[in-house]
């Protein structure tokens, strides 16, 4: 008895599993989200092309060694040979130091655009993935309301069905009412399996990001401040996606860096000048001699022709160039769409959801009325059907443009770049832990 009471004590003081807001979703992705842990590496990765252009301004020292045993037949005799056997050990130790470099100098500058631009996309990436959590965690939320919808509709037509067939026994409706019941019941089951498969997509969509499966979200609160852009004009939001989209700074960096790599290939054209130094040993045991010799010098290198391999070169920089300043162009154009689109739907978000927060009071009211007068005989059962379908369509709509309202805003900010961890943390502010559904009827 004692047992039994121990192991009842233990599950009732068992804390449910805590509800899930965005933020932790969010801190999950950061470390689990493989396109950001790729951007990071990529990003390592070309930060060590510094290292590699100032290499090019650096001596380089080389050391070479070689021995080899020699058996050789001396003929005529007159040469000058102790022996016709022995080894020979040689060993060159050389300094080459750069004095001016045309090609190292375009390559430091090409360098460090492109760790700028590097540096840049990684940024960028690190915006798209607080938008991509943002968009996939209200998606789930979104999945998660429909799917009650869908039951709670269920649910209620299925109470219409069962009081069509009793008024049907009793002689007090046609027999097509009970049809037109038990279609729309049959459409409520189909509605239940498509939002239910909505809901595993997006609960699919989550795990791909953080690495774990989620099935308990924090909600929106119905509190949830409806704001407008600031500024407010389409005009100063574009002016600054212009100025500070961070894809639109990555291409245009790296258009930069395809400018400059039409002045590298261009350097193969010119000389470069370079200081040397070398100490070579030789022991030679056949001729019983031993040498030593020290060289300093300068070495001029001049490139005069390669075949037209050198112009070529620089006409398809020149091609891709071209190429990368049509794809900025491309982009200035889609990201001044996306502010546009985004400015919008924050704009007509607002009114779309005091639109639908009155058209749910207003179905609510139409449904009741309808009821009412199902009861006395001058509604049908189709219109009772009618009336509840557009109630739960009201509610549904609602959720989903108050969930809409919140990405056009990050998406706003994403196409002006200055999408922030601090918004999404607003956003979080407005989240609510409840286990109850948005759907009672």
């Amino acid at each position: 008895m004692f047992r039994k009471l121990f192991l009842l004590a233990l599950i009732l003081s068992t804390p449910a599993t805590q509800a899930e807001d965005l933020m932790d979703i969010y801190q999950q992705a950061l470390i689990s989200d493989p396109e950001l842990r790729a951007a990071e590496y990529g990003y390592r990765a070309v930060s060590t092309s510094l290292d590699q252009a100032d290499a090019a301004y650096r001596p380089t020292i080389q050391f070479n060694s070689s021995w080899s045993y020699v058996s050789q037949d001396s003929k005529p005799s007159n040469v000058i040979s102790p022996t016709d056997e022995g080894d020979i050990t040689d060993y060159t130790l050389s300094l080459k130091q750069p004095i001016f470099n045309y090609n190292a100098l375009v390559l430091k500058k090409q360098a460090d655009i492109n760790t700028t631009r590097a540096e840049t996309e990684f940024y960028s990436t690190q915006q798209s993935v607080m938008l991509k959590t943002a968009e996939r965690y209200f998606a789930y939320l979104f999945a998660q309301s429909a799917l009650e919808f869908a039951r709670s509709e269920k649910a209620a037509i299925a109470k219409q069905l069962e009081q069509a067939n009793k008024r049907f026994e009793v002689g007090l409706i046609a027999i097509t009412d009970v049809h037109e019941a038990q279609a729309a019941y049959d459409l409520s089951v189909a509605s239940e399996i498509t939002a239910l498969n909505l809901l595993d997509s997006a609960s699919e969509a989550l795990t791909e990001i953080t690495g774990k499966p989620h099935n308990n979200l924090e909600r929106v609160s119905k509190k949830l401040p409806l704001i407008r852009p600031d500024p407010e004009s389409m005009t100063a939001w574009t002016d600054i996606a212009l100025k500070q989209n961070l894809q639109l700074k990555t291409l245009e960096l790296q258009t930069q860096i395809a400018k400059q790599e039409i002045r590298l290939r261009k350097a193969d054209h010119y000389p470069s000048l370079s200081l040397f130094a070398n100490h070579n040993f030789n022991d030679n045991n056949i001729r019983a001699q031993e040498s030593t010799r020290d060289a300093v010098g300068i070495e001029l290198n001049v490139p005069i022709y390669e075949g037209g391999l050198t112009s070529a070169r620089v006409q398809e920089a020149a091609y891709l160039y071209s190429q990368s300043q049509e794809n900025l162009e491309q982009l200035k154009r889609s990201v001044l769409r996306q502010a546009r689109d985004a400015y919008r739907g924050v704009i007509n978000g607002i009114g779309q959801v005091q639109a639908l927060d009155q058209a749910t009071i207003s179905n609510t009211s139409a449904l009741e009325t309808t009821q009412a007068g199902f009861e006395v005989g001058t509604r049908t059962i189709v219109d009772v059907l009618i009336a509840q379908r557009g109630l739960f369509g009201a509610r549904r709509d609602y959720d989903q443009a108050r969930h809409r309202y919140i990405i056009n805003i990050l998406r706003l900010k994403l196409a002006a770049g200055t999408l922030s961890q601090e918004d999404l943390q607003y956003f979080n502010s407005w989240l609510v832990d409840t286990d109850e559904p948005n759907t009672d009827f």
